[in-house]
């Protein structure tokens, strides 16, 4: 396990490293250095205490969600180390969530079930927020045709993320409406994927598992089922899910501004953003959508008319002050919550 930790490690090291190269030599190493020397440094420090909070609201909104009873500190320890793992792994941005369970189980001796579907809930309820947001970007866009001109690819990329975005959306409210399609769809997997948990576990017989699958299909959806009853808490969870999205924009904005970029349209910012986050789903083999966020974002800002130079370094000021913000952070808690269990 360590191994693996640390071989994820250098592998997103070694791409976070390709992409700067690739960054900075279409900027120019000497325009870089200038234009980096005269980043506005308190703007960067704002956008990151943005990022702070988009954290801080999310972990709020996971506090409405779980059955335990701890603090919002432990919590916010826990959620960064899941947010670590998901960083650090291929597993379309949820290889932290049975992280998080299992430390929040463990705090609190709470079923690791309840835990789990309470992070779920979590993951589910926050597509919600986000997408209407990005639905309004889309609105604000071509409420101005006039400003922006969109090519044909773009349309197309836009309306398949959006839509692939419903789509997951739609299928993880179908699972839980019908727990009998959940639990074949997750028998289904176990036998298709028995071949590769053979390589690793020599000796692995999936149909000896199907009780202890089944027992914890039904805890899981059983904790989903109390977290819908609470009305209350799903409307605070839902209004804070709202706030960290927003957050979430707000520290982009702000690095634009921090390298006097100041002339981007609101709904290009939307757009991109939520196309961009979208995007990172995408490749299964690239652990938090590493290199396809960032070129994503890119050219995204650019077709949007931000001059080449400053999409460049916004992107990488912002994925800075975000994903190896956070990554950092995570494993800084990850290790410390591991050392104490």
């Amino acid at each position: 396990m360590d191994r693996f930790k640390t071989r994820n490690i250098w592998l997103v090291v070694i791409i976070g490293g390709i992409i700067f190269a690739i960054f900075m030599r279409e900027i120019g190493y000497e325009k870089f250095i200038f234009l980096i020397s005269s980043v506005n440094k308190p703007l960067i420090l704002l956008a990151v205490f943005f990022n702070l909070l988009n954290l801080i609201t999310f972990t709020i909104t996971w506090r409405f969600l779980t059955p335990a009873d701890i603090s919002l500190y432990k919590l916010f320890k826990f959620y960064m180390a899941g947010t670590f793992i998901n960083n650090i792994t291929p597993t379309f941005g949820t290889g932290g969530e049975p992280v998080k369970a299992m430390l929040l189980g463990k705090e609190t001796g709470t079923s690791k079930a309840e835990c789990f579907a309470g992070v779920v809930s979590q993951r589910m309820l926050n597509m919600f927020p986000f997408l209407t947001i990005g639905m309004l970007g889309i609105w604000l866009l071509f409420s101005k045709p006039r400003q922006i001109q969109l090519a044909t690819w773009e349309i197309v990329a836009m309306m398949f993320s959006i839509g692939l975005a419903f789509s997951i959306f739609g299928l993880i409210i179908y699972f839980y409406l019908r727990k009998d399609k959940l639990s074949s769809f997750v028998h289904s997997s176990i036998r298709f994927f028995a071949p590769f948990i053979g390589l690793v576990k020599k000796g692995f017989d999936h149909s000896a598992y199907t009780v202890a699958v089944e027992d914890s299909i039904n805890s899981f959806h059983g904790g989903l089922r109390n977290i819908h009853h609470n009305k209350y808490g799903l409307a605070k969870a839902t209004l804070f899910s709202y706030f960290g999205w927003i957050f979430d924009i707000l520290a982009i904005y702000t690095i634009f501004l921090s390298i006097g970029e100041t002339h981007i349209h609101i709904s290009v910012l939307i757009v991109t953003y939520t196309i961009s986050m979208i995007s990172g789903w995408l490749p299964l083999f690239l652990p938090g959508g590493l290199g396809i966020v960032d070129g994503t974002m890119a050219i995204l800002f650019i077709y949007g008319g931000v001059p080449v130079e400053m999409a460049i370094l916004a992107t990488l000021l912002y994925r800075l002050a975000s994903y190896w913000f956070n990554t950092v952070l995570g494993a800084f808690y990850l290790s410390g919550s591991l050392k104490t269990g």
